[in-house]
């Protein structure tokens, strides 16, 4: 696997590092008014501990000393805070000067390190007098050029803008005022179920009035002043319906602009997620470069719909599978400048990277004029894994046999190389765009090249569905996996050894009822025609029999939370017009429950075996910078991760899910990573769980204490490499991806 780039963490870092910085001088001034304050300077501590973990991860030397010396100065002054007088006090909030002039400096992409020897050696003055120069001043504060500044602040670093039409605004906020949006779409929708139960009113009103009218004219009516009293009924609801009917002409006008103003607010609150695809793409042509030297290889790049936008949330996600793509492309796709010509191409291939919107879909496109992909080598590599045997693997249609590339583990080379061919990436890519609810086509010929479709949705906030009906309960499929729906006589469903089997375009599809899968009360018997609805599932179809399919919606997309969080059928929930919940039905968690049926077992079309799950990883990290690092290395090693943010969020989720590792830090707000270990330690569910140290603490005490508390293993992250780190992991649990039958394990990060 090649090395991660850690410069695309500079943006992330330097958010992060500003946040910080805004802490340790808002702490410092506390300190500073009163000197006893030890929520303060444990405040400070703990930001001065964090930014020097991130520093180092990314090899930002010079910060990470500056940090590091602040981290020591507040260490003593825990013990003896007459350390921190006047002087002390100037010379920290200088620091916190060269630290934020730096931090400015890499958000202008200026990477080359200050000077920071005479600061660093003023500041270990404070906490050890012999470090002074020989005069013992400690005094004053070396600026970026070098020159000694009395005390007072900096100016500003040059080159700042002074004004931006841009705000900058919390993740929170934002996401609040999206999370308000859709329910101002489900109110919309409440809104017109209202209008139509009015208008039912109305008209309810209206026909009462007419048989008051028609009782009033019948006979012996006028004999006993009934048809007085029927006329003064009449008139009163003749005048109600009347107001109904101007009630309804309003209701509709103001119906028809709140339906106005909401579908722009939520096309703005969509906006405000969203991100152009060029925050990947740019990264893209040095990283060709890069790999196309690696390989003496000659690539022209050509990138297209830059300018695309897409859910930010979706893009954060997609970077990784990207990547893979690229890499594969250069290293497997494309041909050698000497080959390309023998070829009668020439020598520089050509890569085309596409993205465009079609509808509420982003469609992504991927495309090298390589070599393609071989069937016969899928065959034999096939053969070499022990998918199937060749016998059988010759009846497999070229698209199958692509299909195999998406399986963990498979690769068609003998040999790997450093950057691909370990058969890591590959499935991630189909994972993480499924998980999406997206979906991955691939078209290869030999010779020609290939070309990878990712099919993208354009928001996680919105999801396009069917509404189909099973056992009297309403479930929502959504849309993007929907092939066919087909109307099917009952009587002529043909029947294989132990279960049915329907014929679409000439391929056997599989057949099960929704309801069966559900648990759910069978339909009623004696139908003559049943309703079958094709899905497809990551390349492979399989169809459901419904008891009915009603309209196609766009619905505000609600996650599980609580114990349904990890109800594998369901990927989520939504709220219809009329308040019912509707759930959200996970087309893959269906394939394989009915996989797993004896009514599909027999089915030649699914015997393949299904792909093992990746193991699963926690990050719980209180740096951003840190915790995504991690997260991506494991990632594209092929581990599944997720973060969290301190011990307690660790515990709660060690509580949801089984996971098989833990990597931890150790300076997290509320819980560290020592009393964490030692949670775990004491507890017969977890206390089998390898632990592993990452942490910037490096003495001597903190490594004995880490074992004593019950770690497996003590990574520096001022060795910090990500080689080492998965050397650990793999040897405490293995790989990220197994090919084996036995059950694939999990991983779980916790950092500090």
């Amino acid at each position: 696997m090649s090395a991660l780039d850690s410069s695309a963490f500079i943006g992330k870092f330097v958010e992060e590092a500003r946040d910080r910085l805004k802490s340790l001088s808002g702490a410092l001034l506390n300190l500073e008014q009163a000197p006893s304050n030890d929520d303060a300077l444990a405040e400070m501590f703990r930001q001065a501990h964090s930014l020097k973990g991130s520093a180092l991860m990314l090899g930002l030397t010079d910060m990470s000393q500056v940090a590091h010396h602040l981290e020591d100065l507040f260490v003593v002054a825990k013990r003896d805070p007459r350390v921190l007088d006047a002087r002390a006090f100037d010379l920290l909030f200088g620091a916190l000067d060269v630290l934020s002039t730096r931090v400015e400096q890499l958000a202008r992409g200026n990477s080359e390190p200050l000077d920071i020897e005479e600061l660093c050696r003023k500041l270990a003055s404070l906490v050890s007098p012999s470090a002074a120069g020989p005069d013992g001043s400690a005094t004053g504060i070396a600026d970026a050029a070098g020159e000694t500044v009395p005390g007072s602040l900096p100016a500003p670093p040059a080159g700042l803008p002074t004004l931006r039409h841009s705000l900058r605004v919390s993740v929170e906020k934002l996401e609040g005022l999206t999370n308000l949006a859709p329910e101002l779409i489900i109110q919309s929708l409440k809104a017109s179920e209202r209008h139509g139960e009015l208008r039912r009113l109305e008209a309810t009103l209206s026909h009462l009035k007419d048989r008051v009218r028609e009782a009033r004219l019948e006979p012996g009516a006028a004999t006993n002043g009934v048809a007085t009293q029927l006329g003064e009924y009449a008139d009163t609801l003749g005048s109600i319906s009347r107001q109904m009917r101007e009630f309804l002409a309003n209701f509709s006008d103001d119906r028809v602009r709140l339906n106005l103003i909401t579908e722009e607010l939520r096309q703005s609150v969509i906006e405000l997620t969203m991100l152009p695809l060029s925050t990947v793409f740019d990264a893209f042509p040095r990283a060709v470069r890069d790999l196309a030297r690696t390989f003496d290889k000659e690539v022209v790049l050509t990138i297209r719909g830059r300018e695309t936008e897409l859910d930010k949330k979706i893009i954060e996600q997609i970077a990784e599978p990207l990547i893979h793509l690229l890499r594969n492309a250069i290293d497997h796709g494309i041909e050698s400048p000497g080959e390309r010509i023998r070829g009668g191409k020439p020598p520089a291939g050509e890569l085309l990277i596409r993205a465009e919107q079609e509808g509420n879909r982003i469609i992504v496109v991927m495309r090298d004029d390589g070599r393609g992909i071989d069937p016969v080598e899928l065959r034999a590599a096939a053969v070499r894994h022990r998918i199937a045997p060749a016998a059988e693997l010759e009846r497999w249609t070229t698209e199958e046999l692509l299909d195999l590339i998406f399986e963990p583990g498979f690769s068609t080379r003998v040999l790997t190389t450093d950057v691909s061919g370990r058969g890591v990436g590959m499935d991630v890519v189909r994972y993480v765009v499924g998980r999406l609810g997206g979906a991955v086509r691939i078209h290869s010929e030999l010779k020609r090249g290939t070309t990878v479709v990712l099919d993208l949705p354009l928001s996680l906030a919105l999801l396009r569905v069917v509404l189909v009906e099973a056992g009297g309960e309403l479930f929502a499929i959504p849309t993007a996996t929907v092939r066919r729906i087909l109307h099917l006589a009952a009587r002529g469903i043909p029947q294989l050894q132990q279960g049915p089997i329907i014929d679409v375009d000439g391929e056997a599809i599989p057949l099960t009822a929704l309801g069966a899968l559900l648990q759910l009360s069978p339909p009623p018997t004696g139908a003559a025609y049943q309703t079958a609805l094709v899905a497809d599932s990551r390349g492979s179809r399989f169809a459901l029999i419904v008891d009915a399919v009603h309209e196609e919606q766009e619905l505000v997309f609600k996650e599980l939370r609580g114990p349904l969080r990890n109800q594998r059928t369901f990927a989520g929930a939504a709220i219809l017009g009329n308040g019912d919940i509707v759930p959200i039905l996970d087309v893959q968690a269906l394939f394989e429950l009915a996989v797993r049926s004896t009514a599909m077992d027999a089915v030649p079309a699914i015997e393949r075996r299904p792909a093992p799950r990746p193991g699963r990883v926690l990050v719980v990290e209180d740096s951003l910078v840190a915790g995504e690092l991690q997260k991506n290395i494991l990632l594209a090693a092929g581990y599944e991760a997720d973060i969290a943010h301190d011990g307690v969020e660790a515990l709660e989720l060690l509580r949801m899910k089984e996971w098989d590792l833990v990597i931890t830090d150790v300076d997290m707000p509320r819980m560290d990573g020592f009393e964490l270990t030692a949670r775990l330690r004491a507890d017969e569910r977890d206390r089998d769980i390898p632990v592993i140290i990452v942490t910037a603490r490096d003495s001597l005490d903190d490594r004995r204490r880490g074992f004593e508390v019950g770690a497996d293993a003590y990574v520096m992250k001022r060795e910090f490499d990500q080689v080492q780190l998965l050397d650990t992991v793999r040897r405490l649990i293995g790989h990220g991806t197994d090919s084996s039958d036995a059950p694939p394990q999990s991983v779980r990060v916790v950092g500090s």
